[in-house]
């Protein structure tokens, strides 16, 4: 049997499993019959995946199967997330025809993108019910830092591969950003677009977990089926004798940073979840998930975004304490195990495991700060060819700007890095905002406040140790839109107290 089918079985037997086993808990979540159509829409678009054998192929399939099915979706964000991590974002180039060398790069999230995502956002335009463009400080500087970012895009003198960055900017910033903050209007909006995350990410944390214990990447073999190298998203990496999973996000920072937000989501959802243990069983299976991706940053970012989420709660001083001697415990705890010095090891500032890669990051920064010095307002498309920059090289032959912010600094200088981290603050200031308006209507919106501002701050911190790769901006800039949504609906709230919920 080929590799990608048995990756195929595998993959039925824990996404139907899940699916089978959370079903009580997630119908109280999102409607049964949503449920149902979800579920197979994800069996479908997996099967596809792999069996299609080209992935070019495959997009046409999936684009064909989705044009028949988004229109009975009242929350298109829930599908679109559900099904965002069905496949690695592997490249297909568009022919172009004879006329220039490829029209466009197609990957998986923008063919989401421009199947779901842009009918929505052109109905949206033309509702005179949403609320305009530039309503909201962050909108003005995500609006701020694209069209910077598409005037960089020609500075390279070559029209043409500077309209299709322009174009593929539009779809991956634009699109997730203002349907997310457009569309979703209600409570139930929140909780079906919160669903469909936390759908897709248990189910990387089930893979993830099945990769470590059986040291085999399930989408790997799909790759060479599809046409594409399959060593794209990097080989078999290693730490400590146990594999480093990748899921289909193609990175294993990338899957631990998904599976944080989903952590910050699961925060406001299990609010609605009946039973104790199917809380505990959640809050269980995503940890474990961050866990198994063996990676620094996420581990991190979860740990900050539970302190921030306690902070900015009631009864913060005495949780804090509670989480200070959990933590000593479970520390205490592992130095008694077997293996858990293996795991201590790999902890940040107090393991030894790879610490040439924290140094790799601090040495990325001193390298950095004089060529982004060079070119301080508006940075440079050739910043890697800085001599600077090129000590960095590592075996591979790259140089990997590990953190996101140097990243933007360095392609656009200090405005876009201003205009990008700006559209961050602005969000954690407009939830605060939303926060203080939701407490004298509804407690449990209060609580959807501090997840998502929990989360943003999470995102601000894990992006520090990586640079903007897969799935991490489409998350971001949806996450950033949900916040908006957020302050919006609780805005309306302020303006029209009879439409506020009845406590």
């Amino acid at each position: 049997m080929a590799e990608h089918v048995r990756a195929l079985l595998v993959l039925m037997v824990l996404g139907i499993g899940y699916f089978y086993a959370a079903r009580g808990v997630l119908s109280q979540l999102v409607p049964e019959a949503t449920l149902k159509r979800w579920r197979n829409l994800w069996v479908l678009s997996t099967v596809v995946l792999f069996l299609s054998h080209s992935i070019l192929l495959y997009f046409l399939m999936l684009g064909a199967i989705l044009l028949a099915y988004r229109r009975r979706e009242a929350h298109v964000m829930g599908l679109y997330f559900v099904l965002l991590f069905v496949s690695p974002p592997a490249p297909a180039e568009i022919p172009g025809l004879g006329i220039v060398d490829h029209l466009w790069v197609l990957n998986h999230y923008r063919l989401l993108g421009v199947v779901l995502l842009l009918p929505a956002a052109l109905s949206l335009l033309q509702r005179t019910t949403s609320a305009r463009l530039g309503s909201s400080p962050v909108h003005w500087m995500v609006l701020g830092y694209l069209f910077l970012m598409s005037l960089l895009a020609f500075r390279e003198g070559n029209v043409t591969s500077g309209l299709r960055s322009v174009l593929s900017l539009w779809v991956d910033i634009f699109l997730p950003y203002y349907v997310a903050s457009r569309s979703i209007r209600s409570e139930d909006g929140f909780k079906q677009a919160m669903t469909g995350y936390l759908i897709a990410a248990m189910i990387l944390s089930i893979v993830a977990i099945f990769e470590v214990l059986r040291t085999w990447k399930i989408y790997s073999a799909v790759l060479g089926a599809l046409g594409v190298h399959q060593g794209m998203f990097g080989g078999y990496l290693m730490r400590s004798g146990l594999l480093r999973p990748n899921a289909s996000v193609g990175n294993s920072i990338v899957l631990g940073y998904v599976l944080v937000v989903a952590l910050g989501f699961f925060f406001y959802l299990k609010e609605f979840v009946s039973k104790p243990l199917h809380r505990f069983l959640g809050g269980a299976l995503l940890t474990a998930g961050i866990l198994a991706c063996l990676s620094r940053g996420p581990w991190v970012g979860s740990a900050f975004l539970v302190v921030v989420l306690i902070l900015i709660g009631p009864k913060s001083v005495k949780r804090l304490a509670g989480l200070g001697l959990g933590a000593v415990t479970f520390f205490l705890v592992l130095s008694l195990l077997p293996s858990g010095q293996l795991l201590i090891d790999m902890l940040p500032v107090v393991g030894t495991t790879e610490q040439g890669n924290v140094e790799y990051r601090a040495n990325l920064l001193t390298s950095a700060l004089p060529v982004i010095a060079r070119n301080l307002l508006f940075g440079s498309y050739d910043y890697l060819d800085a001599p600077e920059l090129q000590v960095m090289i590592q075996g591979e032959g790259i140089i990997d700007v590990v953190n996101t912010y140097v990243s933007v600094a360095l392609y656009s200088g200090l405005l876009g890095l201003a205009l990008f981290v700006g559209a961050f603050l602005c969000a954690l200031q407009q939830l605060r905002k939303g926060m203080r308006i939701s407490r004298r209507y509804d407690p449990r919106s209060t609580l959807l406040g501090r997840a998502l501002f929990a989360t943003v701050s999470a995102i601000m911190l894990i992006i520090y140790t990586v640079s903007s790769i897969s799935a991490i901006p489409v998350v971001y800039w949806s996450v950033l839109g949900l916040s908006v949504a957020y302050v919006t609906l609780v805005s309306e709230w302020a303006r029209k107290p009879k439409e506020a919920p009845v406590l």
